[in-house]
């Protein structure tokens, strides 16, 4: 089912951020080493301080950091959420809602874990220092989008068009040259890195769903090429979830998919093409079309219609 995430995280982001600015005054002691130094109780409680992690047990600040931002300006999670959105909804209306969100927090609780493994061996400052901030689940999505979508063109810096693939190269790249360099600001580069870290670790481990995916698609091109007998096969399963999917899309709309089904369209749509076909929706609340040859292209051309009312 299509939720929505990438918005829904963006308002929580928001109103997380306004939340932070409320109480930006109230501070709680931070004690380290014998110093006490003040802190903000939503940085001291939700930020990831690898210290009191494992000082105090803090575990849930791993996930927790990733919704919050720095109330000295608006830059960034400004930056952080329009990257949010503009990476996001895409990748979001192709996957699915419950596989983007679980994609995405894998992504930056990753992050998390990387820039508290870095911090707990090389110690120094880093290990007393809180981070905020959703840039390493952001970079996964980043990673993703040049992945799904690696022929789209982006304006860098709001000029200079760039392919998704290679700006995903670029800041890769840029991000591993400011960390190995000991970076110039206080930007968590280690999180970035481990944010695209993830994303690699994750399209690695599902890479046999990958293949399995292509693998179907080539058959279905080869089908395609091949001549279709007058008596072919049906797959009866096949019928009935378009069926399922049609019905659903004609009385109840989009938000009754399932994550599954949305995938099921997707790929249906790109393997299928519809300029020669006119159907109706009849065929698929009778059994009229059950052994038409052009049945997957007139599935497609009516979920293309219903998806646009």
């Amino acid at each position: 089912m299509y939720k929505n995430w990438a918005v829904t995280l963006i308002i929580a982001n928001g109103i997380i951020f306004l939340i932070q600015l409320l109480l930006s005054n109230t501070l709680v002691p931070y004690t380290v080493a014998n110093n006490v130094v003040p802190m903000d109780i939503v940085t001291y409680y939700l930020g990831l301080t690898p210290y009191l992690v494992v000082d105090k047990f803090y575990l849930w600040q791993l996930f927790s950091y990733m919704f919050l931002h720095s109330t000295s300006g608006f830059a960034h999670i400004i930056f952080n959420m329009y990257a949010l959105f503009i990476f996001g909804m895409p990748v979001e209306r192709l996957w699915g809602s419950k596989k983007f969100l679980i994609y995405y927090l894998t992504c930056g609780i990753g992050a998390g874990l990387a820039i508290f493994i870095i911090a707990l061996v090389s110690g120094g400052l880093g290990y007393y220092i809180p981070t905020i901030g959703a840039s390493g689940a952001v970079f996964g999505l980043l990673l993703a989008f040049g992945i799904l979508f690696p022929d789209v063109e982006i304006l860098l810096f709001f000029i200079i068009p760039v392919k998704a693939r290679t700006l995903v190269i670029l800041y890769g790249a840029l991000e591993l040259f400011l960390e190995l360099s000991g970076g110039f600001d206080n930007i968590s580069h280690i999180g970035h890195l481990g944010g695209l870290a993830t994303g690699i670790l994750y399209f690695i481990i599902t890479r046999k769903h990958a293949i399995r995916y292509k693998t179907r698609g080539f058959v279905a091109l080869q089908k395609k090429k091949a001549t279709i007998p007058a008596e072919h096969v049906v797959d009866k399963k096949e019928i009935e979830l378009q069926k399922t999917i049609v019905q659903k899309l004609h009385k109840q709309g989009e938000q009754a998919l399932t994550d599954d089904e949305v995938q099921y369209i997707r790929y249906k749509e790109i393997m299928v093409e519809t300029n020669t076909v006119d159907c109706d929706i009849s065929i698929f609340t009778s059994n009229s079309c059950e052994n038409c040859i052009d049945r997957d292209a007139c599935f497609v051309k009516i979920v293309k219609d219903l998806l646009k009312q």
